[in-house]
This record gives C-alpha cells, structure tokens and sequence, in this order.
C-alpha cells in the first residue's frame, strides 16, 4: 500500500543519519530550482571542496534562505508523518544509523565492539561521501543530456555507487531496452 511504502521510505532516510527529510526535501528542492546560483546550497560554481562537503561547514549563503522561504513545502509540512519524524528524527537516527548496527553485529555474529564501531562508521562515512559525490564530482564529470548550460550531469559510476542518482539518461535506456522485450 501507499502508506507502507511511504513508512519504509522514511525508515530508510532515519537510516541514512541524513537529516529529518523535511529539511532535507527542502534543500534539494531549493538545490534543483536555483542549481549553480547563490540560492543553491552546495552551489558547484564555488568549486569542488564546497560542494562535496564545505557546505556543511560554513553558514549558507543568505540567498539560500532567502530563496528556500519560498520554495512550496505545504505538501511535506503538513504530513503527519513526516511531522512525527522531524520530532523523533535526531534520537530515531542515532539509534538506527548507529546503536542499532554497532549492537546488531555483536550479538548477531559475535563480532568485537571495536570492529563493529569502526566498520559501521566506515559504512556511515562511505554512504556521506558518496551522496556528496552528486554534488561535486558529477558536476563536473558526466554527460548533459537536458540543459548543457546546466552543470548538473547523468555518470554511469555515481549512478552505480548512489543506487540510481544521477542516471536519469542511463534509466531512460533501460526503460526502453525493457519495452522492446515486452511480448
């Protein structure tokens, strides 16, 4: 059903550690309508290191909440469910991303503390870079098969490594290899 999907999918983001998908809906709607301006949060035009991460570090450029007031959130502002999980998003995302895997591991494979922790923040840290790789890297390597003024690209390896992100030209091929099949 709609909703159990919906659930799952919510689930998934907790798991990322990620940021409440409110927030997180937010900037990439902002990302996607102002792509390469002041009003884009990791902006690829302020070179490679910001956009992968430097973002993060530093206060966002005024025109990004200037710009993001006005992005339309009614549908994601008004979801209960979406409300419930901005509430419990921060100790929802230790537990899953974190506590959860650390002590699922140990108990489920007897697997050391240590190696536990440090292969989960391995997984946690690979996940990050990977989904930051959007931001920087697949600007600038790629192909631009909509807006060539458009920095944003479509890459067969960020596609791969971020289980489908970014490989808008590649899933448009497979969708019609697969409807040449169809009997």
């Amino acid at each position: 059903s709609h909703n159990a999907l919906k659930y799952f999918l919510i689930f998934l983001q907790t798991l990322s550690a990620q940021e409440d998908i409110i927030k997180w809906v937010r900037d990439h709607r902002v990302h996607h309508k102002f792509t390469d301006t002041n009003a884009d949060p990791h902006n690829s035009k302020r070179g490679f290191f910001f956009s992968h991460v430097g973002w993060l570090l530093i206060k966002k450029h005024p025109d990004v909440k200037k710009f993001g007031s006005k992005v339309d959130m009614s549908d994601s502002e008004h979801d209960p469910a979406l409300l419930f999980h901005r509430k419990i998003y921060m100790a929802a995302a230790i537990f899953l991303a974190f506590i959860a895997p650390i002590f699922g591991s140990m108990w489920l494979w007897d697997e050391d503390f240590y190696a536990s922790m440090n292969i989960n923040i391995a997984r946690y840290v690979w996940g990050l870079h990977v989904n930051w790789a959007i931001n920087s890297f697949a600007h600038m390597h790629g192909t631009r098969p909509y807006d060539k003024n458009n920095s944003s690209t479509d890459s067969y390896l960020f596609g791969f490594l971020a289980f489908g992100e970014g490989m808008a030209q590649l899933s448009s091929r497979v969708s019609l290899g697969l409807q040449n099949w169809r009997v």
